[in-house]
């Protein structure tokens, strides 16, 4: 595999080599925990099917509610995308059946591709952005005007409004940060805190999809992928991860970690 794992930084050539590196990194950290995790991967669109079953085997293992899929959704409801590619049609269609996704108890402060699509400006959320759409044409202007500024697509999900009074929970993803550069778009994810099992494989599918589509409407490849990630976590039982996990850790290129037992620490089971 192409991957090269150090301290608190992930290189790796596809999305799910550069999930199973940062599970690595975490798995084997002190407490399984870092600040200022970094996962830079090459080609996000593309993944490996074995260390994705893998991952959703160790998430049922963990017995975690949520699969892939429906973590993945929160960020880019994909199968809303094809029914509705028109990326005006998807935020239309998404913001009228808002109300409804938020009446589901986890999505009662938002969703992710809530917030990208109908972001709330004011207190009262009279004032929504069409982030998506914005961001979009912004990226084709740049490109039809020649100017090809890199850095002025920026998409909050995070409001200070909204958000700023609860002490955890939603939004994890505080921030995305859209680069153009040589033909192609690159996204930068700032996540405030990630639990790389429970939801850290959807995650990372989920951003690369949105990635993606907006790089498709803007007439752009698909370009990096950089994970930031303030605090991550391993949350799962380190002897079920070695046992599902362990095989393909194996396979890492690099492995610049060291397990806190010859650290001198010890850790849950």
């Amino acid at each position: 595999m192409a991957v090269v794992v150090g301290q608190r930084y992930v290189e790796a050539t596809n999305l799910s080599e550069g999930w199973l590196g940062a599970a690595a990194l975490l798995r084997h950290a002190p407490g399984r925990k870092v600040v200022h995790l970094m996962v830079r991967i090459e080609k996000p669109a593309d993944e490996d099917e074995t260390i994705r079953a893998a991952a959703a085997k160790l998430m049922a293992a963990e017995k975690y509610e949520a699969p892939i899929e429906t973590v993945r959704t929160t960020i880019f409801p994909a199968r809303w995308g094809e029914r509705h590619p028109e990326p005006e049609d998807l935020a239309t269609h998404y913001r009228a059946n808002y109300d409804e996704i938020r009446g589901f108890s986890q999505n009662q402060f938002g969703t992710y591709f809530g917030r990208v699509v109908a972001f709330p400006r004011d207190e009262e959320e009279s004032d929504l952005a069409d982030q998506l759409n914005e961001t979009i044409q912004k990226l084709i202007e740049e490109q039809v005007n020649g100017t090809n500024k890199s850095s002025r697509f920026e998409i909050n999900i995070y409001s200070e409004r909204h958000d700023g009074r609860r002490a955890w929970g939603f939004p994890c993803l505080a921030h995305l940060s859209v680069h153009m550069h040589e033909g192609a778009l690159h996204m930068q994810a700032v996540y405030r805190n990630e639990h790389i099992v429970k939801r850290g494989y959807g995650n990372f599918l989920g951003v690369a999809e949105l990635q993606a589509y907006i790089a498709k409407w803007s007439g752009l490849e698909v370009g990096e992928l950089l994970m930031t990630i303030g605090h991550g976590e391993f949350d799962g039982a380190k002897t079920r991860a070695d046992q599902i996990l362990g095989p393909l850790w194996k396979q890492l290129e690099q492995l610049d970690v060291v397990d806190e037992e010859n650290r001198g620490e010890s850790g849950e089971t």
